[in-house]
């Protein structure tokens, strides 16, 4: 909430956890989950189906405590140092490629695909790319060629990407990406979550259903 704000983000935390006990056969897990922080309560649901790509499908219902002037909705986080393009490599190291996402991958309501290549800029960076009903996004490791690393420990090139499908209508609004500048690998410093509109009064229960499908390379 209130990320790259002026007057600061605040970070609600999962409280409390159920697992439900799958029965014999059963190919998915289900998992409760209760969030909570000054300004917002809420109830989680995650269906996750695991396999070679992991799927979960998840549905969540927010309780407001105070107005929250930009929330943001399926927030994913990953890190970039620098990449193929030589004037974003201002580091001293031997590889010549270090990420976990190489992009930020967008579907537009209106059925379009945007890629952003990802950057670690010197001054903090924000942009908002405005849409009605987004069909998708995501933080995606496309380069899987070992070579462009040559990290046989962090192994960059198997990184995984993740990408949100939207259930329903989230109407309109924007998908906004942070970039943090970072000087060590350690710190995930890009941030992609999808803002509504218009700000999220208190009182008012926002029901919010997302799947998060096998990743692409």
């Amino acid at each position: 909430m209130n990320t790259a704000s002026p007057g600061g983000e605040e970070f609600p935390d999962f409280t409390d956890f159920w697992l439900v006990k799958p029965t014999q056969g059963q190919r998915t897990l289900t998992i409760f989950a209760l969030l909570d922080s000054p300004s917002v309560a809420g109830a989680y649901r995650f269906e996750i189906r695991p396999g070679g790509a992991t799927q979960v499908e998840v549905t969540a219902e927010l309780y407001p405590r105070s107005r929250i002037d930009k929330l943001g909705i399926a927030p994913l986080t990953s890190m970039f140092m620098f990449g193929e393009d030589p004037s974003g490599r201002r580091f001293d190291d031997f590889r010549p490629e270090v990420h976990d996402s190489d992009g930020l991958s967008v579907q537009t309501g209106a059925g379009e695909w945007l890629w952003r290549p990802l950057v670690n800029p010197r001054q903090l960076q924000v942009n908002r790319f405005m849409d009605d009903n987004p069909k998708g996004f995501g933080l995606i490791q496309r380069d899987r060629d070992f070579s462009h690393y040559q990290d046989s420990e962090a192994r960059y090139h198997l990184r995984p990407s993740c990408w949100i499908e939207p259930l329903g209508d989230w109407s309109k609004g924007g998908l906004e990406l942070v970039q943090i500048p970072a000087s060590e690998e350690i710190y995930d410093n890009i941030v992609a979550y999808w803002v509504p509109a218009a700000p999220v009064e208190a009182g008012i229960i926002e029901r919010i259903q997302a799947m998060v499908p096998p990743a692409y390379d």
